[in-house]
């Protein structure tokens, strides 16, 4: 693991397989935000957790594996968008699924999923929340994004905030949850924090600058759906022929990635909710 403290009381590890994870300390206790991918990496930053002090809260940015599955093997009660713990109680992963993509991205662990079930949140987001940790008050935010479930987590004393996959340093995640007009939105809400550091749900910690950054990213492959389509292209045509880089789920030195046909399975299904948002909102493409 390669923890970073980004301020006296916030540890960041960025190394991980999956989605980063944030711990916040306080007087009276931690919170944790977003569990590992990949249980053994739960395991170990669980470990590292319970040695900052007795961990209060887990709180989940979405309802995404990458966000999630290591709920299973942390402290804390967890908290998220109410919207992700219906999605992790109505259709959460099949454990053929995750017994499939686990052994393959953590290979000799899949005996940590014996008797595997989800944990589900049962602190609920519903619009704004505050969590206290004594000297340290976080304030956390629902709102509609990467996915409609997303969670901010604010930490005003410290000028930090973690957005999830809301904003991701590492490049685009799937589009697959998301309407293109609420993933523009949200960048707009985390510009009118007061920040000085930004957690992103995937990546090297950032700033103000990494939103435009982000958002300049969005634009580009918004922009080329839209060009296609205003030359009469077809609909089938440009989500068989138009890709985005996928940073995310790729090989990395730790991990051998998803599987070709998973991760061409979110292109489609990104390219093809740009399209839908396009012919329904013309003028995303001016976003």
């Amino acid at each position: 693991m390669a923890h970073q403290w980004i301020s006296s009381r916030v540890v960041v590890e960025t190394e991980h397989y999956g989605s980063n994870q944030s711990a916040v300390v306080g007087s009276e206790g931690v919170a944790l935000i977003d569990a590992p991918h990949l249980p053994s990496d739960a395991l170990a930053w669980g470990h590292f957790a319970n040695t900052l002090g007795h961990v209060r809260f887990l709180i989940n940015s979405d309802h995404h594996p990458d966000h999630t599955i290591g709920n299973r093997f942390l402290p804390g009660e967890i908290v998220a968008n109410a919207g992700t713990r219906q999605r992790l109680e109505e259709d959460p992963p099949t454990m053929q699924y995750l017994l499939d993509l686990l052994e393959r991205l953590d290979p000799g662990n899949s005996h940590l999923l014996r008797d595997y079930t989800v944990r589900l949140p049962s602190v609920l987001v519903e619009s704004t929340l505050k969590l206290n940790l004594g000297d340290v008050g976080l304030e956390l935010r629902a709102l509609r994004g990467h996915t409609p479930n997303n969670v901010l987590t604010y930490l005003r004393d410290d000028g930090i905030i973690f957005t999830g996959d809301v904003v991701c340093e590492a490049g685009l995640p799937s589009f697959q949850d998301s309407h293109v007009y609420d993933w523009f939105d949200a960048l707009e809400v985390v510009e009118s924090y007061d920040f000085e550091h930004l957690v992103p749900g995937h990546g090297q910690v950032t700033n103000r600058a990494g939103v435009q950054r982000y958002r300049e990213m969005g634009r580009e492959v918004v922009g080329h759906v839209a060009e296609r389509i205003d030359q009469g292209q077809e609909a089938e045509q440009v989500i068989r022929e138009v890709r985005f880089a996928d940073n995310i789920h790729v090989e990395t030195p730790r991990s051998a990635g998803y599987p070709d046909d998973l991760i061409e399975s979110f292109q489609v299904r990104s390219i093809s909710r740009i399209i839908e948002d396009l012919l329904e909102q013309p003028d995303l493409r001016n976003r």
